[in-house]
């Protein structure tokens, strides 16, 4: 385990000078899978604003409704741009919409295959990321060049080498106000 955890590197956020994938061919696709948690709309706003003005990808596509959106029509890919995001930030849930299940790598690998995509941005909690990983592994398997990033998002604050992620400090702030706003009503009757 000592081993494992040397080989460990973590790189500072931001903008990359060199890059694997030339812009111009960058497709991207940005899917929400899981529960709902705060800062979802944020998140999915960044990475469409920084593919498009930090690196200049122009092909960034939103899917709907988590993994099973990939593959379950083409009414659940939705362009993104940063008109159509720009002030999303400020609604509430995802504008993705999310699920649970539906987890299918063939059939994912297959949709991507099928748009060219070669970025994949996948935001969800600790379920997801194991499915994250099994689509890298299956990926490899295929030999297919699909670059998969793994956002963190949990209220729970279950995955393993974050110390918390957004969603998980609203969560409790929320959770506080509901404690102390019960204990006021409780004692003083």
């Amino acid at each position: 385990m000592k081993e494992v955890l040397h080989s460990l590197k973590f790189l500072k956020a931001g903008a990359r000078e060199h890059v694997f994938f030339d812009p111009k061919n960058v497709k991207a696709a940005i899917v929400t899978c899981g529960g709902l948690c705060p800062g979802l709309n944020v998140v999915i706003r960044e990475i469409v604003m920084s593919l498009y003005y930090n690196y200049e990808a122009k092909e960034i596509w939103g899917v709907k409704w988590g993994y099973k959106g990939f593959y379950s029509g083409d009414d659940n890919w939705v362009k993104l741009e940063p008109k159509f995001v720009k002030n999303i930030h400020k609604l509430g849930g995802t504008i993705l919409g999310s699920s649970r299940g539906g987890f299918d790598a063939d059939k994912i690998l297959n949709s991507l295959s099928e748009r060219g995509i070669n970025q994949v941005y996948v935001i969800g909690g600790d379920g997801t990321h194991r499915g994250c990983n099994a689509l890298i592994k299956r990926a490899i398997e295929r030999k297919l060049m699909i670059s998969f990033v793994g956002i963190p998002k949990t209220i729970d604050n279950d995955i393993p080498l974050i110390d918390s992620s957004f969603g998980f400090n609203t969560s409790c702030e929320v959770a506080a106000r509901m404690i102390e706003a019960a204990y006021v009503e409780a004692t003083n009757a």
